[in-house]
């Protein structure tokens, strides 16, 4: 049952709320200011991600020695 309720936490927050969220926007109930600040939030989340992902994986080569010359 867990693996079950991963799943369902990974579908709603991948298009569940997005989708409510654009929903929202497009019938008028949200501001548009808002669609700004979720963008630049999303786009901030998405930089963090992968450049810290970048980072980590850089770090851990360079900790496990994984390129050096024997």
């Amino acid at each position: 049952m867990s693996n079950f309720l991963k799943f369902v936490g990974v579908i709603i927050l991948t298009v569940v709320i997005p989708l409510a969220i654009l929903l929202g926007i497009w019938a008028g109930f949200l501001p548009d200011v808002l669609q700004i600040v979720i963008t630049q939030a999303a786009l901030a989340l998405s930089i963090i991600y992968i450049v810290g992902g970048m980072l980590y994986l850089m770090y851990s080569d360079i900790k496990t020695k994984r390129y050096t010359k024997k």
